[in-house]
């Protein structure tokens, strides 16, 4: 019962990681400072702050009709896109494997290469792009060392 409340809580965490990853690389690709400790998320459009509820991954894109609440602007489907891949990537990977550790790096490896590869392909480029890189890289870290534990707890049990 433990392990597979586990497991739960490992996909509940990809899924907000796969959120995370995504505004990462959008911000990234726009040329946005990336801040670990900012959680704000705006329109695009209007430049209205959304409300958390609005920041659901994937449901809020779903619930709102992929527009934004308070100016009706279309929001990108691609953002709606790439939060899908990321998550479901990431639990399909990882309850194929039956949750092994393992799998929880090649999550790693497969985001920052993503990231990577849109950076470079699209993204503006310049002094503030590496720093941008660093700081992202830094914040996932963090997050992706949260899921860790939750793989490592997984064993345990």
């Amino acid at each position: 019962m433990l392990q597979s409340s586990i497991e739960i809580v490992i996909c509940m965490a990809f899924y907000v990681v796969g959120a995370y990853a995504t505004t990462d690389i959008l911000r990234l690709l726009k040329g946005h400072p990336v801040s670990v400790g900012n959680s704000d998320c705006f329109c695009e459009s209007c430049g209205c702050k959304l409300t958390l509820r609005q920041q659901i991954p994937i449901f809020s894109y779903l619930f709102s009709r992929g527009r934004c609440r308070s100016c009706g602007h279309a929001i990108a489907p691609g953002n709606f896109i790439l939060e899908l891949l990321f998550t479901t990537v990431f639990i399909l990977a990882a309850a194929i494997t039956d949750f092994r550790p393992f799998i929880w790096i090649l999550c790693v490896i497969f985001y920052e290469s993503v990231k990577l590869g849109c950076v470079l392909h699209r993204g503006k480029r310049g002094r503030e792009l590496a720093k941008g890189l660093l700081f992202s890289f830094l914040g996932n870290t963090v997050n992706f060392s949260l899921v860790g534990v939750l793989f490592y707890f997984h064993t345990l049990v």
